[in-house]
């Protein structure tokens, strides 16, 4: 570091970290990036929060990467989706309405809304079920989780993607 250099005290990974996972195993270090530094996680007291996207071995943190830890009046509940029952290019951190409809085909029965501004914390298109189905993993107000239980044993569940500028922050 020349004279004269301004340093700040970044975060970067000691370890891989998945989506999803809680913001640990960190090392602080001390760098000078004359000023570029604003993308990432400073300061001298260990951030906390949940990572949004994988983060590799010595990779300083982005901010844009974390999000606030959960709730702890929340639970984290996987739904089993048809792909064609998804939006496409559904990521963490989305916000998503669930929907249920009759397993009867034949029903006229409307769909209902079954829990609204739910948060996606993964989306697991690799895992797929016997029916081809993926898993989505949500963010549930433990109130409600009886509600998402029912609706998922008892109809056909769709995720509706709540658009960004209609979301309502959790």
């Amino acid at each position: 570091m020349a004279t004269g250099e301004e340093t700040v005290t970044l975060w970067r990974a000691s370890s891989e970290l998945a989506v999803g996972s809680p913001l640990n195993d960190l090392e602080a270090v001390v760098v000078a990036l004359n000023g570029a530094q604003a993308p990432y996680l400073q300061g001298i007291t260990p951030p906390s929060g949940i990572v949004g996207r994988p983060i590799g071995v010595g990779e300083f943190i982005p901010v844009e990467a974390i999000s606030a830890l959960p709730p702890e009046d929340s639970r984290i509940v996987t739904v089993s989706v048809d792909p064609l029952h998804v939006p496409i290019g559904l990521n963490s951190g989305d916000q998503v309405d669930v929907w249920s409809s009759s397993q009867d085909t034949q029903s006229l029965t409307p769909p209902i809304l079954v829990l609204s501004g739910l948060t996606v914390r993964q989306v697991a298109s690799d895992v797929v079920g016997t029916g081809g189905e993926i898993g989505v993993v949500l963010l549930v107000p433990v109130a409600q989780v009886p509600d998402l239980v029912q609706a998922i044993r008892s109809g056909v569940i769709d995720l509706v993607k709540v658009p960004a500028q209609s979301q309502v922050a959790q």
